[in-house]
């Protein structure tokens, strides 16, 4: 099945590298945390600021939420650089610091600021 586009053809196609959830009926894709780090830092360099994220698990090989996850909101006078550059240091702190009990069941989906 092809998606269509979800965020905008840029960052569908950075985004793309992982898993599609439409299957459980979300529009975006899962990513292990060594991919969702590789998205954050094409996210910087095309100065897309994260707006926050959710934390995705297979279960019994499918991929479903496990409800945990994560925002980023930009503060009051806060520059769009400098929310864009703490946006995805939140990011990366939350991925870097998920506990993760077994490799390769956990995966990350992002809300870009679009």
């Amino acid at each position: 099945m092809i998606m269509k586009t979800v965020w905008s053809n840029k960052i569908d196609k950075i985004l793309k590298i992982g898993q599609p959830l439409d299957s459980i009926g979300v529009h975006n894709w899962a990513l292990t945390r060594e991919q969702a780090l590789n998205v954050l830092s094409q996210f910087l360099v095309s100065e897309i600021s994260v707006l926050g994220g959710d934390v995705y698990e297979s279960i019994d090989g499918i991929i479903q939420s496990n409800y945990d996850s994560w925002y980023c909101e930009l503060l009051p006078g806060e520059s769009n650089g400098d929310f864009l550059k703490r946006s995805i240091e939140d990011a990366k702190l939350y991925i870097e610091g998920y506990k993760i009990k077994v490799p390769n069941m956990i995966f990350f989906g992002f809300v870009p600021n679009v």
